[in-house]
């Protein structure tokens, strides 16, 4: 019996880690299963010395694979949660689109409903080793993600749904007195400072009770609580990170603490999705809807880490949870859709205020604040993805209001409601119309790729789309003049406080707010346009037109009140980075810069290595213009990018 000679060919990574290697290439089975760069090569790395770099090297490294150990868990969870997906067979509920004008209409592509294989297992290392390719995806879609106007079909029956033996959808509440006092912390930490900053818009009157719904949800939502926490966790480590008195003790429990109360979310979510998947959303709207406060929370909350890897899966079930809710919930008996109907079920109409006054219940303001967040991410993600928005057929029905109502702002429905019925400038301190012609160019371009690859592609029809696109949203910015509006925030750039900005909004006069999100506005519309000039005329950063509104966009950031206001700007401020001259690009390094610590909370870092993939592949880019555009630039870092 002969000696089998252990190989030397193995990766340096796993020689440092002195673990057997399998020698596969490009990446080794164990660098893979712990997403860690493997390096190959017959030159020994410079950290490999047999001496303290390669000590400092080993523990750098052990560190990278507990940090990374969470997010290998969580992705365990989601993999179980898409598989309770796949378990709801789909059929049709609602009818095509059909307003007048929607860009969507004709053939569109099926959207893609998860992010290539092909580069989710390689080492950062060797995602940025090449250009990636920037051409049309044509995925078929799985069961659990389908176009709005494919809904859910409830698992069980009627039968079923009214057996007694069954317990509740969702579980028992928070039992308070369970938590410790750090977590009572946390809870409040959350309320307080955390939800104002990731929602420094959100401002409800006295007559919508505030934010006291959101008390009220939380200790009926196990899954939302503990995600709560997590994001509080993260929360404090970020602001504290560099200040004498957080020490790397309190950090390194606080980020444990974080993970922890993580994977208790996703379980809970985990169980809430069982529960939705044998009992069908029929009958369980107030259910639905929190698990569904659940899914776009923890959305939230990953984009608030800059985790790269899960937010689509959260996406794909949050948009196909809420179109069934329409479906089973929201139809009248002409088969339209009414968001009335969605909140009456939710809550009893106040009898004597009237309606545009109402004083929600905490499930009634709960689905209404995670709708405008949802289409807003749902929007935004269609920008990456290359497909319209999936709830793109709502757009007109919670965003729009009656044509002739358009010169007021409002109207009101039969029952007496405020239209819009989710006024996004309350929420995200957006106007609608910014949100809606970002999802119709999208559709556009996704509409002018499927042409092109079917060769039918009208240049007539393309350029005759985009004018009304581009007339809407011209008419639209000529109510707002972004040169008038007032910073609202402290003039500051570096203040000591990090929070100071977002603090501050709390505070602002009504007329002040309407200037911010003036201002806002202004930004993501100028951004919009720059956007549907890619879309028509191809990456042409020379061009005329789009030199122009980048010109213009900058002038806009320049002009921010605070660095930390850039947070809530993050697609506009990506769109124009990666079409800005070479001279302009200290500008933007140095408005991330200024940010300080919160750089790390959000996706502005995400935004800022877009644009330097994209700077540092001018030359490469110009030789193939044709191939590349605003989807690719975000696509250019070897996975999706979702810049919220």
């Amino acid at each position: 019996m002969t000696t089998r000679t252990r190989s030397s060919g193995g990766c340096w990574t796993c020689r440092l880690r002195r673990k057997k290697c399998d020698e596969l290439h490009p990446l080794c089975g164990g660098c893979a299963a712990l997403e860690i760069d493997c390096l190959y090569g017959k030159e020994k790395p410079p950290w490999m010395d047999g001496a303290q770099k390669q000590k400092d090297k080993a523990e750098w490294l052990k560190r990278e694979i507990k940090r990374r150990a969470g997010t290998r868990r969580e992705r365990r969870y989601l993999q179980g949660v898409e598989a309770d997906m796949e378990g709801l067979d789909v059929s049709p509920t609602l009818p095509e689109d059909t307003a007048a004008g929607n860009v969507a209409s004709g053939p569109l592509p099926a959207p893609s409903t998860s992010t290539s294989t092909s580069t989710s297992s390689s080492s950062p290392a060797g995602r940025e080793s090449s250009l990636p390719d920037s051409g049309d995806r044509h995925t078929t879609p799985s069961s659990s993600t389908t176009l709005f106007g494919v809904g859910l079909t409830p698992a069980s029956s009627d039968e079923t749904r009214t057996n007694i033996g069954n317990p509740p959808l969702i579980g028992p509440g928070v039992i308070w007195s369970e938590l410790t006092e750090h977590d009572v912390n946390l809870v409040m930490l959350y309320l307080d400072f955390v939800f104002p900053f990731l929602f420094p818009f959100y401002r409800p009157p006295l007559l919508h009770a505030g934010r006291g719904w959101l008390l009220a949800v939380l200790a009926r939502n196990k899954a939302l609580l503990h995600t709560s926490m997590s994001v509080a966790s993260y929360f404090f480590n970020v602001v504290f990170s560099n200040t004498l008195e957080a020490g790397q003790l309190c950090r390194v429990h606080n980020f444990e603490h974080m993970q922890r109360q993580q994977n208790l979310a996703l379980q809970e979510l985990q169980r809430e999705m069982q529960d939705i998947v044998a009992r069908g959303v029929k009958g369980y709207l107030t259910e639905t809807g929190r698990v569904l406060a659940s899914i776009v929370q923890l959305l939230t909350f990953e984009v608030g880490i800059a985790n790269t890897g899960s937010w689509l899966m959260h996406l794909d079930g949050a948009t196909t949870l809420y179109a069934e809710i329409f479906a089973q919930h929201g139809m009248t008996d002409q088969n339209e859709p009414c968001f009335t109907k969605v909140l009456e079920q939710l809550g009893s109409k106040p009898s004597v205020l009237p309606a545009h006054n109402c004083i929600w219940s905490s499930d009634q303001a709960s689905l209404r604040f995670f709708t405008a967040y949802l289409l807003f991410f749902d929007t935004l993600a269609s920008t990456t993805l290359q497909q319209p928005p999936r709830l793109q057929r709502l757009h007109q029905h919670l965003l729009g209001v009656p044509t002739e109502s358009e010169g007021s702002g409002a109207s009101e429905d039969a029952d007496g409601y405020t239209l819009p019925h989710i006024d996004l400038q309350e929420f995200i301190g957006l106007r609608n119309w910014v949100v809606i012609s970002i999802g119709e160019i999208a559709a556009l371009d996704a509409w002018k790729k499927e042409m092109k690859r079917t060769g039918a592609l009208s240049m007539t029809q393309l350029v005759e789309r985009a004018a009304t696109i581009e007339q809407k949203l011209r008419r639209s910015m000529l109510t707002i003049d972004p040169l008038t509006v007032k910073p609202p925030c402290p003039p500051s750039r570096n203040p000591l406080n990090p929070l100071i900005q977002y603090t501050h909004w709390s505070t602002l006069l009504p007329s002040m707010m309407t200037e911010a999100i003036n201002g806002s506005t202004a930004l993501w519309g100028q951004a919009a346009l720059t956007y549907l000039n890619v879309v028509v005329s191809g990456w042409q950063p020379a061009n005329l037109e789009i030199r122009t509104s980048v010109a213009m966009t900058v002038s806009i950031l320049e002009n921010l009140p605070a660095p930390s206001c850039l947070r809530t700007a993050v697609w506009p401020f990506t769109i124009t980075g990666c079409l800005a001259a070479p001279e302009q690009e200290d500008s933007f390094r140095n408005l991330v810069t200024t940010m300080g610590s919160l750089q790390a909370f959000g996706t502005i870092m995400e935004s800022l290595a877009v644009m330097e993939k994209v700077w540092a592949n001018r030359a490469q880019i110009e030789e193939n213009a044709d191939q590349w555009d605003v989807s690719a630039c975000f696509r250019s870092l070897g996975h999706d990018s979702f810049l919220v």
